[in-house]
């Protein structure tokens, strides 16, 4: 299915070509020809390719395998904390409801905590199976690494400190990872919004978390070529981790794990029914912090993994990393295609903002409805509420959300560029 998916975005595209040339030549009389192609090329064309290629690979997506009666392995979770003193106790609650027969250990890392964390874990009567690590404050990779030497099961699973997993999320994320083929080295938890009504700001990550996130986390599971096991929530085989080194000191840890272990030759893939919730950013500012520091991830793990010259990323992977490269040239085109495209169309010129350009909306909403009939079922066969959500942050979404987020992403992108000084 995957050469189908991408046949079928090409044929597409090809016609798309066609179709726009008109389009390209209006454009270039105002603008020229660099900038006509440019703007169709990141504000159309390759969307409109990512969104058949998307499509067809969702309505191909394989059902998620029941949890199998074989023996549960034991397994280990590593939490790093810091000043997670709001947190921590509902997230240990969370694991304690686990419905899971295997042993579950737990090593709390406390990376320098300065608003009484650690005391609080001290202070509680915790169970013999967890152990409580003190660190200097290092950041969360090397929290990670140092929970990594205590590591005695073959399995390792990473959650943050404000992850709230639902009871069957480690029951499921071990069964896809221990039933699937040898090379799989790591398996994605399901992230879900946690304070999804607490703003208006986390009303619209609440729709990028499941028609962004789970939407693409979908496709790539489907390829055994998930590009992200995130640190909040995921699965890992312990002796993969060693054999890599752990995780690496940089500001997307998670995301350069990943593709290391990819141009290793292994497989990661996406667990849809291990769900868990976690906190996002609730103030616009916060929000574009994290963009920030999400972009500056993506381009640290181009810099360290030479996806070009590694010879066991297999083709799979590599075509979806390379889809990554044109998001910098996308988000640059929204800063650029949205303003001049208004101000056009304020003057009487739609120009920009016409019916060939917003062709590409009918195509997006179909994407947005499958995606979201795939999670309504999803929650469904693991006995999850179905709450209802914002419209009015649905609009937002789909037609400003990418073109807010731009700035902050090319900033991040520009950052890792010139080696800037890491923030978190």
């Amino acid at each position: 299915m995957f050469l189908i998916s991408i046949m079928v975005a090409l044929l597409c595209l090809i016609c798309s070509i066609f179709i726009n040339i008109s389009w390209i030549n209006d454009i270039a009389c105002y603008f020229g020809y660099f900038l006509a192609i440019y703007l169709v090329t990141f504000i159309a064309l390759i969307p409109g390719f990512y969104f058949i290629f998307t499509l067809i690979s969702l309505l191909s997506s394989k059902k998620e395998k029941k949890a199998c009666t074989k023996k549960e392995e034991d397994v280990t979770i590593l939490i790093p904390v810091y000043n997670a003193k709001k947190s921590i106790k509902e997230t240990l609650e969370s694991i304690k409801k686990q419905k899971y027969c295997g042993n579950i250990y737990l090593s709390i890392i406390d990376d320098g905590s300065t608003d009484g964390t650690l005391e609080l874990l001290k202070s509680m009567e915790l169970d013999s199976n967890i152990t409580i690590i003190e660190s200097k404050h290092q950041g969360k990779a090397e929290a990670l690494n140092k929970g990594l030497q205590s590591v005695k099961t073959d399995y390792t699973i990473t959650i943050d400190s404000d992850t709230i997993l639902h009871p069957l999320a480690i029951r499921n994320i071990m069964n896809k990872l221990t039933n699937s083929n040898k090379k799989t080295a790591a398996t994605a938890g399901c992230l879900f919004v946690k304070n999804s009504k607490k703003s208006f700001i986390t009303k619209l990550q609440e729709w990028d978390y499941t028609l962004g996130i789970f939407g693409v986390k979908l496709v790539q599971g489907n390829y055994n070529s998930t590009l992200v096991a995130q640190g909040a929530f995921s699965a890992y085989k312990t002796e993969v981790l060693r054999e890599i080194g752990g995780w690496k000191n940089c500001v997307g840890e998670d995301i350069v794990l990943t593709w290391e272990l990819l141009s290793k030759g292994y497989e990661t893939n996406f667990s849809k029914n291990a769900i868990a919730y976690t906190e996002v950013p609730e103030k616009f500012r916060d929000l574009g912090r994290q963009r920030k520091r999400w972009a500056r991830g993506m381009i640290e793990a181009f810099k360290k993994v030479k996806i070009f010259k590694s010879k066991k990323i297999d083709l799979k992977s590599k075509f979806l990393m390379c889809l990554n490269i044109f998001f910098p040239f996308i988000d640059l085109a929204l800063l650029i295609f949205v303003p001049l495209g208004l101000i056009l169309l304020a003057l009487g010129n739609p120009l920009l903002i016409g019916w060939i350009s917003l062709l590409v909306i009918p195509f997006g909403l179909l994407l947005c409805f499958v995606i979201e009939m795939k999670r309504k079922n999803m929650q469904k066969e693991v006995n999850c509420k179905l709450e209802k959500r914002s419209v009015l942050a649905f609009i937002i979404y789909v037609l400003l959300y990418s073109f807010i987020l731009a700035p902050y992403c090319l900033i991040g992108y520009i950052l890792e560029l010139i080696n800037h000084k890491k923030e978190w």
